[in-house]
């Protein structure tokens, strides 16, 4: 585990891109019901794979610790 940090740490001191969370603005986005969220690349994932209505829906956000899709998706649940 603690290589696993101290890996992560240097991302985070380099910047990298997926370990930076959401800010204010994306979860209020979110919450109006305008998301996205992004797992490879840079492209969103496509909006049908997810149901219309988010709330109550259980999510597996899998290696997706960076503060971004979990974030976001949770915003859009509470609309």
């Amino acid at each position: 585990m603690a290589h696993n940090r101290a890996a992560w740490n240097r991302e985070v001191a380099n910047d990298n891109e997926w370990t930076r969370p959401v800010g204010h603005d994306a979860i209020a986005q979110a919450r109006a019901g305008e998301w996205s969220v992004v797992v490879i690349g840079h492209q969103p994932v496509p909006r049908g794979w997810f149901p219309d209505d988010l709330a109550g829906t259980a999510i597996l956000c899998l290696a997706s610790g960076g503060g971004q899709q979990g974030p976001v998706l949770a915003a859009a649940a509470r609309r």
